[in-house]
């Protein structure tokens, strides 16, 4: 199966508070993923570790296949969508 998203072990930290702790999970082509919590639970922070505008802490994640610490990532983030 091919995946648009696999993140493993994702994490964000704030000094001390864990906005993302160890996030692991996979996304397969072609599904649509809509991001559920409550306030605090990491939504918006996943976002932004995938779109680049911040980096993870620990972890990684892979893009349509592309590493999220590759030099090619831009070019894997010009395929997807965001909405807010």
């Amino acid at each position: 199966m091919e995946y648009v998203l696999i993140a493993t072990g994702l994490g964000k930290r704030y000094r001390e508070f864990k906005a993302l702790d160890g996030l692991t999970m996979k996304v397969p082509k072609g599904a649509i993923y809509g991001l559920v919590g409550r306030n605090g639970a990491g939504k918006t922070t996943l976002i932004r570790l995938i779109c680049g505008l911040q980096e993870p802490t620990s972890g990684d994640y892979r893009l349509y296949g592309t590493p999220g610490r590759s030099k090619d990532i831009a070019r894997a983030r010009r395929r997807m969508g965001i909405s807010f």
